[in-house]
């Protein structure tokens, strides 16, 4: 049985939130797997803009109600991460390509995953860095229009590529910033 103190810190409205997106996201990814119109498709986009203004309620509640929670800086930027998996493995359907941002997501994350384990053993907690910030925002801007609109596939394998290369750029900048870490 849960103790109050940390039901408190679980079931905050921030947290809430962003179970709802997980939940959202899988919402989205059958709406959109089964979508046989342009509207079914655009039905799928709003349960996601949904998802993502959860995201961005969750941080503002947390922060202006202090209901800031270790499980909160945990559990949103998995949620980014699933969202972005999300997105891709749905663009895999459309664009073949989307097996290399797939691909490259797995690395990335289990390298991130692996070290931010190894570090917390150490008693170090790590932050989103700015170069993996700019990876996110791109990441999230491209996998968006590229479920909105219907780009040829010059222009989609163009932008897939683009994403590859600040996918791996992030990923080698996180790869200096560790091994600097570990030299300390």
């Amino acid at each position: 049985m849960m103790n109050t103190k940390l039901k408190k810190q679980v079931f905050t409205i921030p947290n809430l939130l962003t179970f709802l997106r997980f939940v959202l996201l899988g919402v989205f990814m059958v709406l959109y797997l089964n979508a046989e119109t342009k509207t079914d498709k655009y039905v799928a986009i709003v349960v996601l803009a949904v998802g993502f203004l959860t995201d961005f309620f969750d941080g503002f509640i947390a922060r202006r109600f202090d209901m800031i929670s270790d499980l909160g800086k945990a559990l949103d930027p998995i949620a980014d991460k699933l969202s972005h998996g999300v997105i891709m493995l749905c663009l895999v359907t459309k664009h073949r390509l989307m097996i290399l941002l797939v691909a490259i997501l797995i690395v990335k994350e289990s390298f991130m995953a692996v070290m931010g384990i190894r570090n917390m053993t150490r008693g170090i907690v790590n932050q989103a860095k700015w170069f993996g910030k700019i990876c996110t925002a791109i990441l999230f801007i491209a996998l968006i229009a590229l479920l909105v609109f219907d780009f040829s596939s010059l222009w989609a394998n163009t932008i897939i590529i683009f994403c590859a290369a600040i996918m791996l750029w992030s990923l080698a900048m996180y790869v200096v910033f560790f091994f600097k870490q570990e030299k300390k």
